[in-house]
């Protein structure tokens, strides 16, 4: 294993990833139609943040090897990649501090928002968007301990445990609302949780498809392409069906179609072959970049043009794109840079 130069399908997928979770958070097609900005939203632009997971996990297993006297180095790249990880979050947690303040401030300082605080840093993110980050490496923690202590088929039963009960709260939360009874357990969960689009409930399912990708035999171009436009359409379905019956919200986030297609579209991406050029690994930081920061301008730009979300988020992606731009040419310079990406 080189490295993630060997897959460019990836690099490009992992960018467009970007601009889609711009997307989920500036709402470009609001104005014209919020039924259909919401559509969007729950279909294609559901598909980057399980991607990302996918394609994180892939590169760590592909390292891990569970064959006996692999511990140490196993060990070694677990460490690495959380503390590459912990370094990012950090980073950009000290960086939206003032936004995070003035959040806290439009609401009124307390006690309880401090827990809050301190249970979202350490769960769901210490800004919202960030989330991905502590999400990504307690779920890695979680496959990883179960790959190597009880097996990949083991795991997959943990794994998708966890997101079918996660899929039951996230999507039917309208419902758990109006039940006299079950009100009170969901309340008290989502108290405790937040939200259970976490590193628990969320993430080890799509780790785990990275794992599986990573370790298992490789699904062909066509027959993963074809896989992929089954589950897409799969997921619309889905999509429409939650519409209907009226469970569906802009909170909405674990379908059940997602995991086949996040299956598909990984063999269907890694099967791709691109020639490998330098600008692949710019791709690479650009998304990460742009994901970390749009929020940054973006937030600024919905105070400023409330009322015109496909020009915010068209300026929110040059502004974000200049930016990292500049982090990743400065960081030649800057090597402290590199902690941001």
């Amino acid at each position: 294993m080189k490295g993630l130069r060997q897959y460019p399908a990836v690099d490009i997928a992992k960018y467009v990833g970007a601009l889609l979770v711009v997307a989920i958070h500036t709402f470009p097609f609001a104005d014209l139609s919020p039924s259909f900005n919401l559509f969007f939203i729950s279909t294609i632009c559901r598909l980057a943040v399980p991607m990302f997971f996918v394609c994180s996990s892939f590169f760590l297993f592909s390292k891990i090897n569970r064959a006996y006297g692999h511990e140490a180095e196993n060990e070694e790249a677990l460490k690495h990649t959380l503390k590459r990880l912990g370094i990012l979050y950090l980073a950009w947690s000290v960086i939206y501090l003032p936004y995070t303040i003035w959040n806290y401030a439009e609401v009124g300082f307390s006690f309880s928002g401090l827990l809050g605080y301190i249970r979202d840093f350490f769960l769901n993110g210490s800004y919202y968007h960030l989330w991905f980050l502590p999400a990504l490496m307690l779920g890695i923690v979680i496959v990883y301990v179960l790959y190597t202590r009880r097996g990949l088929t083991f795991a997959a039963m943990v794994c998708g445990g966890l997101y079918l009960f996660g899929w039951m709260v996230n999507i039917f939360a309208p419902m758990w609302e109006g039940l006299p009874v079950i009100s009170v357990i969901y309340g008290f969960l989502i108290k405790m949780l937040g939200t259970v689009r976490d590193g628990f409930f969320f993430a080890p399912a799509f780790i785990l498809i990275g794992l599986g990708a990573a370790k298992l035999r490789r699904v062909n171009l066509r027959n993963s392409a074809i896989g992929f436009a089954i589950s897409f359409m799969c997921l619309i379905l889905e999509v429409t069906l939650y519409a209907w019956i009226g469970v569906l919200t802009d909170l909405s986030c674990m379908y059940l179609s997602l995991v086949p297609a996040m299956y598909f579209l990984m063999h269907m991406l890694l099967s791709v072959r691109i020639p490998d050029k330098p600008v692949y690994r710019s791709l690479r930081q650009e998304s990460t970049l742009i994901y970390v920061s749009h929020i940054l301008f973006a937030r600024l730009l919905l105070l400023l043009l409330p009322n015109a979300h496909l020009t915010v988020y068209l300026a929110t992606l040059a502004f974000s794109q200049v930016f990292a731009t500049l982090v990743i040419r400065e960081s030649r310079k800057f090597t402290w840079l590199r902690w941001l990406m």
